[in-house]
């Protein structure tokens, strides 16, 4: 479950939603040695979702007829 807790933290993180207390007790309890793996990792999936959707939209309007 340590890794569930790493993605937590990390999106968390990514969006500023964490309270000072709970990142000080999570800081206490991981694996520090993992978290920039997990990072790069989720921050590849949130661009490439980001990515993924920019592609359908411009996809989209560009087999649009008559606009």
């Amino acid at each position: 479950m340590e890794i569930l807790r790493l993605i937590r933290i990390v999106l968390s993180a990514f969006f500023g939603v964490r309270k000072r207390a709970s990142h000080e007790a999570d800081f206490a309890n991981i694996n520090i040695v993992a978290l920039p793996f997990v990072a790069v990792f989720l921050a590849a999936c949130v661009g490439g979702c980001i990515f993924g959707a920019v592609v359908l939209i411009a996809h989209a309007t560009n087999t649009m007829q008559g606009f």
